[in-house]
């Protein structure tokens, strides 16, 4: 497998050897897979790692040792990717470990990583996946972004009219005379401990595309909220689908031209 700049899937060719990098699969490693890559990098390469934005690992490697370097890795259940005009390795916050999440971001983002990584697209492709609103995964910022989120939803029968919910909420969402909720709400849940008016309609995965980084970043399109794993499979499996067949840049560029707004939209490319 061949990457145009690529020395093949995962390799980057340098002056003085390989720099290789390990596609990890979202999560955690094992120890004994952090002592497989402390002996490659010694005994291979100059003993140094550099952790990727992507959490990804990657080693520098002396020419004559890619084989050995690549065969002691796979031996260990890691390998090499990442690369390339491909699907790129999953990228997820720590999920259920973390206080503020909402949902599990780690099992969604395995799925994802088992399903897609290292498939050829038009340019790379990044998947990211938070488990709340806080976005420390940057989801909202790569070209396929799931954040799990609160739709929530306010009880008039309960509220007795404070109006501390307004004060409290930074995004300026709650409407305690009208007893509604405004689609300004990024659904932390923050609110549900200052008000028992306050209540959890849904807890959803909601869908961003066509976001980037890089010298000029872009925010995805907002276009959709699914409430199942199966429904995020399919939805990125429609995306990937179409941006194979039609995009020519990044995702960015297909969701701009076609106007994307709404999982319809990307049906009707």
């Amino acid at each position: 497998m061949f990457c145009d700049q690529n020395y093949k899937f995962g390799v980057l060719p340098k002056k003085d050897g390989f720099m290789i990098r390990i596609s990890l699969k979202p999560g955690y490693i094992t120890s004994k897979q952090l002592d497989t890559i402390s002996h490659v990098a010694n005994h291979y390469g100059d003993g140094r790692a550099h952790i990727t934005n992507r959490q990804g690992i990657e080693l520098k490697i002396k020419h004559e040792y890619l084989e050995d370097a690549e065969k002691l890795l796979n031996e260990s259940g890691l390998k090499l990717g990442s690369t390339g005009k491909r699907i790129r390795q999953v990228k997820s916050c720590i999920g259920l470990e973390c206080q503020n999440s909402i949902g599990d971001a780690i099992s969604i983002a395995e799925r994802l990583h088992n399903e897609f990584e290292g498939i050829w697209v038009p340019k790379k492709l990044k998947i990211n996946i938070s488990a709340c609103p806080n976005d420390c995964a940057w989801a909202k910022f790569c070209d396929i972004g799931i954040i799990f989120r609160y739709i929530i939803g306010m009880d008039y029968k309960n509220c007795s009219g404070c109006g501390k919910c307004e004060e409290f909420c930074e995004a300026g969402a709650p409407n305690w005379r009208a007893h509604t909720i405004s689609e300004k709400c990024i659904g932390t849940g923050e609110c549900l401990k200052l008000c028992g008016a306050l209540h959890v309609k849904e807890k959803v995965m909601a869908i961003y595309v066509g976001g980037k980084g890089g010298k000029f970043p872009k925010m995805g399109r907002h276009i959709s909220n699914v409430k199942t794993e199966d429904e995020i499979i399919d939805i990125v499996d429609l995306i990937v689908e179409k941006y194979a067949k039609y995009g020519k840049k990044r995702i960015y560029d297909l969701v701009k031209e076609y106007n994307v707004n709404t999982i319809e939209d990307i049906e009707n490319i």
